[in-house]
Protein backbone atom coordinates (compact mmCIF):
# COMPACT_ATOMS: atom_id res chain seq x y z
CA UNK A 1 0.00 0.00 0.00
CA UNK A 2 1.81 3.06 -1.10
CA UNK A 3 -0.81 5.24 -1.87
CA UNK A 4 -4.25 6.07 0.18
CA UNK A 5 -6.27 5.66 -3.59
CA UNK A 6 -4.39 1.92 -3.49
CA UNK A 7 -6.15 1.63 0.31
CA UNK A 8 -9.80 3.11 -0.55
CA UNK A 9 -9.42 0.99 -3.70
CA UNK A 10 -8.99 -1.94 -1.19
CA UNK A 11 -11.37 -1.51 1.37
CA UNK A 12 -15.01 -2.74 -0.45
CA UNK A 13 -12.91 -5.59 -1.37
CA UNK A 14 -11.63 -6.20 1.81
CA UNK A 15 -14.92 -5.72 3.31
CA UNK A 16 -17.08 -8.51 1.08
CA UNK A 17 -14.39 -11.17 1.75
CA UNK A 18 -15.18 -10.87 5.22
CA UNK A 19 -18.78 -11.03 4.90
CA UNK A 20 -18.50 -14.00 2.88
CA UNK A 21 -16.15 -15.65 5.96
CA UNK A 22 -18.80 -14.60 8.02
CA UNK A 23 -21.47 -16.42 6.48
CA UNK A 24 -23.45 -19.36 6.58
CA UNK A 25 -21.91 -21.87 4.06
CA UNK A 26 -24.76 -24.49 3.98
CA UNK A 27 -27.78 -21.31 3.07
CA UNK A 28 -28.11 -20.16 -0.26
CA UNK A 29 -27.29 -16.13 -0.88
CA UNK A 30 -30.04 -13.98 -0.14
CA UNK A 31 -31.63 -16.36 1.97
CA UNK A 32 -33.71 -15.28 5.54
CA UNK A 33 -31.82 -17.09 8.47
CA UNK A 34 -33.12 -19.62 10.30
CA UNK A 35 -36.17 -18.77 12.42
CA UNK A 36 -35.39 -20.98 15.25
CA UNK A 37 -32.84 -23.10 15.80
CA UNK A 38 -30.26 -24.68 18.64
CA UNK A 39 -27.69 -23.25 17.14
CA UNK A 40 -28.86 -19.80 17.37
CA UNK A 41 -30.56 -19.31 20.59
CA UNK A 42 -33.02 -16.38 21.13
CA UNK A 43 -32.28 -14.15 23.69
CA UNK A 44 -33.67 -13.26 26.87
CA UNK A 45 -35.82 -10.37 26.81
CA UNK A 46 -34.50 -7.21 28.02
CA UNK A 47 -36.28 -6.21 31.33
CA UNK A 48 -38.33 -3.00 31.76
CA UNK A 49 -35.50 0.05 33.21
CA UNK A 50 -37.14 1.03 36.88
CA UNK A 51 -39.60 3.89 37.61
CA UNK A 52 -37.35 6.73 37.91
CA UNK A 53 -37.25 8.10 41.75
CA UNK A 54 -36.66 11.46 42.74
CA UNK A 55 -33.34 11.54 44.63
CA UNK A 56 -32.94 12.22 47.63
CA UNK A 57 -32.87 15.93 49.29
CA UNK A 58 -29.48 16.89 50.45
CA UNK A 59 -28.82 16.74 54.25
CA UNK A 60 -30.10 19.29 56.30
CA UNK A 61 -27.74 20.68 58.93
CA UNK A 62 -28.42 19.53 61.89
CA UNK A 63 -27.61 20.21 65.80
CA UNK A 64 -26.46 16.89 66.28
CA UNK A 65 -22.62 15.69 66.56
CA UNK A 66 -20.14 15.98 68.66
CA UNK A 67 -18.50 19.74 69.94
CA UNK A 68 -15.10 20.62 68.33
CA UNK A 69 -12.37 20.20 70.36
CA UNK A 70 -9.27 22.73 70.59
CA UNK A 71 -6.90 20.04 70.12
CA UNK A 72 -8.75 18.90 66.94
CA UNK A 73 -5.78 19.53 64.04
CA UNK A 74 -8.53 21.79 61.95
CA UNK A 75 -9.18 23.33 65.28
CA UNK A 76 -5.27 24.09 65.28
CA UNK A 77 -4.79 25.22 61.63
CA UNK A 78 -7.88 27.55 62.16
CA UNK A 79 -7.16 28.77 65.43
CA UNK A 80 -10.67 27.89 66.76
CA UNK A 81 -11.41 28.73 70.19
CA UNK A 82 -15.17 28.15 72.37
CA UNK A 83 -14.79 31.43 73.52
CA UNK A 84 -14.27 34.09 71.14
CA UNK A 85 -13.07 36.17 73.99
CA UNK A 86 -10.06 33.68 74.19
CA UNK A 87 -8.89 34.13 70.69
CA UNK A 88 -4.71 34.59 70.28
CA UNK A 89 -5.30 38.42 68.73
CA UNK A 90 -1.50 38.58 68.32
CA UNK A 91 -1.72 35.58 65.61
CA UNK A 92 -4.88 36.88 64.77
CA UNK A 93 -4.80 40.27 64.07
CA UNK A 94 -8.43 40.73 62.03
CA UNK A 95 -10.27 39.58 65.31
CA UNK A 96 -12.51 41.96 66.03
CA UNK A 97 -14.35 42.26 69.34
CA UNK A 98 -17.98 41.10 69.21
CA UNK A 99 -17.51 38.83 66.37
CA UNK A 100 -18.25 34.87 67.19
CA UNK A 101 -19.19 32.31 65.29
CA UNK A 102 -22.97 32.96 66.23
CA UNK A 103 -22.12 35.94 63.89
CA UNK A 104 -20.75 33.97 60.75
CA UNK A 105 -21.57 33.46 57.81
CA UNK A 106 -20.32 30.35 57.82
CA UNK A 107 -22.36 29.27 60.89
CA UNK A 108 -25.31 27.02 60.10
CA UNK A 109 -26.89 26.65 63.78
CA UNK A 110 -30.39 27.88 64.35
CA UNK A 111 -30.61 31.30 65.53
CA UNK A 112 -30.23 31.48 69.35
CA UNK A 113 -28.57 28.22 69.53
CA UNK A 114 -25.77 27.37 72.17
CA UNK A 115 -24.04 25.44 68.80
CA UNK A 116 -24.46 24.42 65.60
CA UNK A 117 -22.42 22.89 62.71
CA UNK A 118 -20.01 24.92 60.55
CA UNK A 119 -18.95 23.58 57.15
CA UNK A 120 -15.47 24.03 58.04
CA UNK A 121 -15.63 21.47 60.79
CA UNK A 122 -17.47 18.24 58.53
CA UNK A 123 -19.68 16.47 61.27
CA UNK A 124 -18.76 18.36 64.01
CA UNK A 125 -20.43 21.32 66.06
CA UNK A 126 -18.82 24.54 67.01
CA UNK A 127 -20.00 27.04 70.23
CA UNK A 128 -22.21 29.76 69.02
CA UNK A 129 -19.90 31.83 71.46
CA UNK A 130 -16.65 30.38 69.48
CA UNK A 131 -14.57 31.97 66.90
CA UNK A 132 -11.63 30.79 64.13
CA UNK A 133 -9.62 32.64 61.99
CA UNK A 134 -12.31 31.59 58.75
CA UNK A 135 -14.85 34.15 60.38
CA UNK A 136 -16.73 36.11 57.52
CA UNK A 137 -19.88 38.23 59.19
CA UNK A 138 -22.92 37.54 57.96
CA UNK A 139 -24.85 39.78 55.58
CA UNK A 140 -27.52 41.94 56.79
Amino acid sequence: MTTRRHFIWLLPASGAALLSACSDPAAPPGAPPPASSAEYPVPAPIPAPAPATTPAPAPTPTASGPMVEATDPAALALGYVALAANADKAKFPNFVEGSACASCALYQGAAGSKAGPCPLFAGKQVAAAGWCGSYVKKAT
